[in-house]
């Protein structure tokens, strides 16, 4: 299984130049911490594609409400893996990244987090 940070802003400001790298510096950081929190179902039987979790943050990068899942699934091992997804954002909250970040609150406070198994 492998977690995929693929994050974006609600407000779509996450395309704008980032020319010194520091908002995909954010990502790794990001996708590191909540990489060493998630425990992945075992998977048997069907394979699940991605999962999104929304998730809004407060300035110091605790969680500002409860993570949800877009699209939710309906086939049992992609519940398994959408429950896990937000057992782990919510298991590694507050985010120590986003306090040391440099990147403005406005582009990191709504995130999309992909979390996608590799099989």
């Amino acid at each position: 299984m492998f977690f995929a940070a693929a994050l974006s802003v609600g407000s779509g400001s996450a395309a704008l130049a980032d020319t010194k790298g520091e908002f995909a510096a954010l990502v790794e950081a990001l996708h590191n911490e909540i990489a060493g929190c998630w425990m992945p179902p075992d998977m048997k039987g069907a394979k699940p594609g991605p999962i999104v979790v929304k998730v809004r943050l407060k300035r110091d990068g605790s969680l500002a409400a409860r993570p949800t899942v877009e699209n939710p699934p309906k086939a049992k091992e992609a519940k398994l893996l959408a429950a896990s997804a937000v057992r782990a954002v919510e298991r590694c909250a507050p985010f120590r990244s986003m306090k040391r970040t440099r990147v403005p609150y406005e582009r990191w406070r709504e995130l999309k987090l992909n979390f996608a198994p590799v099989f």
